[in-house]
């Protein structure tokens, strides 16, 4: 980490009557978002389905263009299979629909009935919705936002290897992340109090104290033997060869800005090791 950085200071917690508002993790793919889905899915109060990208695609709701989207996404199916919801209720449930909002309020809703009944609270895992940051935001009344921010050469590098999900474009894997990281700046100075971030670096090196940070800005208890069983293993894809000294130039060169904003220099910490989410994120 860069020495000369300051340490992000947690934003507080929500206020009584926002205590049970829903939250989305946002963020890059291959940043990390499924890792940190996966240890919050252990707190008991907390439940969240696969990936919805309801808030992701431009068409807007109720148009032919939005719903052929949703109900033909052969990835989206097979989501909501893991979900435990069926294509026929989930139509019913798009015709009923006036809004992403509303949609993705009975989604949940029935989500959590099914898979986890006691869960008190519902949050989305989905990174592309980053693109719908601002709907989210004045659409779904309280909701908080979850940002964690990985290093871009470690992001595009995962994009080349595409163990998940892969692009070859070198120009369209690090916009991948600066189109992420640029929106979420603007979110963070439109919704001062709604956005928590860290890198994930550092939630990987000290997981109980980011997580307890997380939970803080959520409203919700932290027991650490809820999360005694979670482990994550390091890797780095950056070392594996997979990107020429000369990309990673333009890696560096391109991500400049944003590289600076969460304290990733051209030194060590430009190719720094993390957690491997090469089976949990996209």
């Amino acid at each position: 980490m860069n020495k000369d950085r300051k340490a992000a200071k947690p934003a507080k917690g929500p206020k009584a009557d926002d205590a049970n508002a829903p939250f989305f993790v946002l963020g890059c793919v291959r940043s990390g978002t499924t890792m940190l889905r996966d240890v919050l899915r252990l707190h008991p109060n907390l439940a969240a389905p696969e990936e919805t990208h309801f808030f992701r695609w431009a068409e807007p709701f109720g148009s032919e263009q939005f719903n052929r989207t949703l109900m033909g996404n052969p990835v989206l199916k097979r989501h909501r299979g893991i979900d435990g919801i069926g294509e026929e209720e989930f139509a019913a449930m798009l015709k009923a629909s006036t809004s992403r909002a509303d949609l993705c309020q009975r989604y949940m809703g029935l989500f959590i009935q099914r898979r986890k009944p006691d869960a008190g609270r519902w949050f989305d895992k989905t990174p592309q919705n980053v693109y719908g940051a601002t709907m989210i935001a004045m659409s779904i009344p309280r909701t908080r936002f979850v940002h964690i921010v990985r290093n871009p050469v470690n992001v595009v590098s995962s994009l080349r290897i595409g163990k998940v999900m892969k692009v070859e474009s070198l120009v369209a894997a690090i916009n991948y992340w600066r189109e992420a990281t640029d929106t979420m700046s603007v979110m963070k100075r439109a919704f001062p109090g709604r956005v928590h971030e860290f890198r994930y670096e550092d939630f990987v090196r000290d997981t109980p104290t980011h997580l307890k940070q997380l939970l803080e800005f959520l409203g919700e208890p932290y027991e650490p033997a809820w999360f005694q069983d979670f482990r994550i293993a390091e890797s780095d894809h950056s070392d594996q060869g997979v990107l020429s000294d000369a990309e990673v130039q333009k890696v560096l060169k391109l991500t400049a800005p944003g590289r600076k904003r969460y304290g990733y220099t051209d030194g060590g910490d430009a190719r720094s090791g993390d957690a491997d989410d090469s089976t949990a994120d996209d």
